[in-house]
């Protein structure tokens, strides 16, 4: 229990930071925020609660596990390429655009 709250208290830090401090840069917190909605979703539509907007909270709800699921088949795609192919794999496009960076043009 100790090490969940932990966890949740530094994602909590996290967002506020990010919205208070850096609010003029790209949010760090997208996964961390998705998650946080598709539970509340999940929790009123589990608990049969008679919410007014029930058809856009379970739409919300579909929309959100659904690119929650695509990152982590991403994530998936992403570790069976570094397993196959080993640490490089992820290096070779950058290497090959600083290559031609630093090739003379003639």
């Amino acid at each position: 229990m100790l090490t969940g709250f932990t966890g949740i208290a530094g994602m909590a830090i996290q967002n506020a930071v990010q919205r208070v401090h850096f609010a003029n840069i790209p949010p760090t917190t997208l996964m961390t925020g998705n998650t946080t909605q598709a539970v509340l979703d999940a929790v009123d539509l589990a608990c049969g609660t008679r919410l007014p907007d029930a058809p856009a909270v379970n739409a919300r709800f579909k929309r959100t596990v659904l690119g929650i699921g695509w990152f982590a088949a991403g994530c998936a795609v992403a570790a069976l390429l570094y397993h196959w192919f080993g640490f490089w794999c992820p290096t070779r496009k950058p290497g090959g655009l600083l290559a031609k960076a630093v090739t003379p043009r003639t």
